[in-house]
C-alpha cells in the first residue's frame, strides 16, 4: 500500500515519553492491534483539526482569500470551509475525507492518497502554463457584445482567449502531526494495553 499524496513520520517530542513508549512496545507480544488503536486516535485528532482549521500546535490556518471565496460562491460551492468538502457532498471531493492510516507491527502511517494533499500540508507554489480558454457572453439586439459573462448554454457569442502563465501560492495548512495531547494519550493507551 503506497500513498501518493502525503504521509508523515513523527516521533514523540518528549524524550522521556519516547523512551517510556519504546520500553512498553518491547513488552508487547503483538503490536499491530495497539498500532491500529494509535491510528484510530490519530484519525480522530486529524479530523478534529479539519473541523477547527488549526495545525497540530493549535495555530489557526490562514483563512481563505476573498478571491477564493468569490470563486467558490460563483461555482455553487460552500465558500467557508478550508480543506473540507465544498462540493455539496460529491464523492471524493474532500481532502478531509481522504485521510487514512495503515498499521503494522512496527509503525502507523497516516496520510492522504490524493495528489494535492502535500501542497496543502507543506505549502508551496503551483506553476500554471499558459493555456487557451473560451469566454461566453451575450450580444444584445443591436449586435453589441455585453460586458458580462454568460453561461455556455445561454451565450450567443464566444471569444477565444489565452490565459497567461502564472503561479499560485498555496499557504501551508498542516493537518497531519501529533499534538501534545496525542503524545500523552498514546503513552496512556500503551500503559492500558499492557495492564492486565
Amino acid at each position: 500500500f503506497k500513498m501518493t499524496g502525503i504521509s508523515i513520520e513523527v516521533e514523540l517530542r518528549n524524550e522521556e515519553l519516547r523512551e517510556a513508549l519504546r520500553g512498553m512496545l518491547v513488552r508487547m507480544d503483538r503490536r499491530q492491534p495497539f498500532m491500529t488503536a494509535v491510528g484510530e486516535r490519530l484519525m480522530t485528532s486529524t479530523k478534529d483539526r479539519f473541523r477547527s482549521e488549526t495545525d497540530p500546535d493549535g495555530r489557526a490556518w490562514q483563512p481563505l482569500r476573498p478571491r477564493t471565496i468569490k470563486a467558490r460562491t460563483a461555482n455553487g460551492q460552500i465558500p467557508i470551509t478550508i480543506l473540507r468538502s465544498n462540493s455539496k457532498g460529491k464523492i471524493g471531493s474532500s481532502l478531509a475525507g481522504s485521510i487514512n492510516y495503515v498499521a503494522t507491527e512496527d509503525e502507523v502511517r497516516i496520510g492522504s492518497p490524493v495528489a494535492y494533499a502535500a501542497i496543502h500540508q507543506l505549502g508551496g507554489q503551483i506553476q500554471r502554463k499558459s493555456r487557451g480558454a473560451k469566454i461566453y457572453r451575450m450580444k444584445d439586439d443591436a449586435g453589441q457584445i455585453g460586458r458580462r459573462f454568460a453561461k455556455k448554454a445561454e451565450a450567443n457569442h464566444v471569444t477565444d482567449v489565452t490565459i497567461a502563465a502564472h503561479s499560485i501560492t498555496i499557504p501551508a495548512r498542516p493537518f497531519l502531526g501529533l499534538t501534545a495531547a496525542d503524545e500523552a494519550a498514546i503513552l496512556e493507551d500503551a500503559e492500558d494495553w499492557l495492564s492486565p
